[in-house]
């Protein structure tokens, strides 16, 4: 009735056309979940270069009392109001990330001109990448670098 002449696939065929996916799936997870960590980073120092910029701002429109918090322990920073004694936000860094201060104090704070009040440096470490943030004297922001 059907004979010997079966259209279709074999078992074995099936077999090494599954393993060839599973191959090339297994080979593009990792690169996957690299770019998704570059893009994390590179969207977090993106959002921290906006911060210091709102702080200065707010600064220098508002009142001197505007500043960014830094806690090694919660790896997180704020921006506080200390004339209202309010957080306007908090910012958590991703998992197995580290902020560690070098130079730099806990409070940044800049004056009613723009300056920063103190000078200094920090490092933000990732699982991959290690980033150099330096505040330098003057009206520049911040100063980012790739270790």
């Amino acid at each position: 009735m059907w004979g010997n002449n079966y259209k279709g696939y074999t078992f074995t065929e099936m077999i090494i056309v599954l393993l060839c996916w599973s191959v090339l799936l297994s080979s593009i997870m990792p690169l996957h979940h690299r770019t998704s960590q570059q893009v994390q980073a590179s969207l977090f120092i993106q959002q921290f270069q906006e911060d210091v910029l709102l702080i200065q701002q707010l600064t220098m429109q508002k009142h001197a009392y505007h500043m960014l918090l830094f806690e090694e322990e919660t790896n997180e920073y704020k921006l506080y109001d200390a004339k209202n004694k309010e957080n306007i936000f908090i910012r958590k860094l991703p998992d197995q990330w580290r902020i560690k201060m070098l130079t730099l104090k806990t409070v940044i704070q800049f004056n009613q001109r723009g300056m920063i009040n103190q000078a200094g440096t920090m490092r933000i470490e990732t699982p991959r990448t290690i980033y150099r943030i330096t505040f330098p004297f003057g009206t520049s922001r911040v100063r980012i670098e790739k270790e």
